[in-house]
């Protein structure tokens, strides 16, 4: 099985050129896709929704969306007729099995006077794999501070920790007096086992990276499949910045149960579709 995460940027390269026929040829092939800032109606990337036109460019896969940034951008014509729109930016995730349930959550923000913050998120989904059902999760932190990112990795724990014993999108009996609510479905999946994807804005030496590991039990695949790589730098300024001091700010993680079978991790260097550069894992299921 291969799993990539990787934050696309809107698919604005580091050419300064928006294309998202070059961001999914980095991603397709892979089994699981963890995407992060996908645009739906930004002037800035075309006024296009940005999730369906990379489900147009990537037909065999099934995908869900979620924004935690979600603001109106509504037209209406000098008669009264509102076309609705809305404006967001969140998080997606592609699957070349169906997907059987997901849930879209916010973090928590802070304010600042000086300084531009928006509303970030992770969004949970439910893979019917061929070996199994899975919680496959797509996460982006703020970038700010550090105190809200400790914030956010308590939030989304508190989430991960309570999903199993929570159960699927609905569960208990099938009706509600005499309505079938499951629609002759069985009840999904909300399976220990899970795979954490994204861009968490923090690496391997940050109070919130031990955090998240703390407080979700989760195993960072780098850890174990190529420490001397752990640390290397996944951001690239597009300022010139010196980002070696970032280090490696996109992870993915996995439950214990996963780590057995961890065969592989890279990263890619050499695409310039965005600012970010794509992380793969390997997993070797029987």
């Amino acid at each position: 099985m291969r799993v990539v995460s990787y934050n696309i940027q809107y698919s604005k390269g580091m050419d300064g050129r928006f294309d998202l026929q070059r961001t999914c040829a980095v991603i397709r092939g892979a089994d699981l896709v963890c995407l992060q800032e996908v645009d739906q109606y930004w002037h800035r990337s075309g006024d296009v929704d940005q999730a369906a036109e990379i489900s147009d460019l990537m037909p065999t896969y099934y995908y869900v969306y979620g924004a935690s940034f979600d603001v109106d951008a509504s037209s209406a014509t000098v008669h009264g007729a509102v076309s609705n729109r809305r404006r967001r930016h969140g998080n997606m995730i592609l699957s070349r099995w169906p997907i059987l349930s997901s849930r879209s959550f916010n973090l928590p923000k802070r304010h600042y006077d000086d300084k531009f913050n928006m509303q970030m998120g992770f969004i949970e989904a439910v893979v019917a794999t061929a070996h199994g059902a899975m919680r496959v999760y797509s996460y982006h932190a703020g970038y700010l501070e550090s105190e809200e990112r400790q914030a956010q990795v308590r939030r989304f724990a508190e989430v991960f920790e309570r999903s199993p014993r929570e159960h699927g999108a609905w569960c208990g009996k099938s009706d509600i007096d005499g309505v079938d609510w499951h629609n002759g479905q069985p009840t999904p999946a909300m399976p220990e086992r899970a795979i954490v994807c994204g861009d968490f804005n923090a690496n391997i030496e940050t109070e919130e990276y031990r955090l998240l590991l703390a407080e979700t039990g989760l195993v960072d695949c780098w850890a174990l499949a190529d420490p001397e790589q752990a640390n290397v730098a996944t951001w690239k300024s597009e300022r010139g910045e010196d980002v070696r001091m970032w280090g490696k700010i996109d992870h993915i993680l996995v439950t214990p149960d996963l780590a057995p079978a961890i065969a592989g991790v890279s990263i890619d260097h050499e695409t310039e579709a965005s600012d970010h550069k794509p992380i793969e894992l390997r997993l070797a299921l029987a």
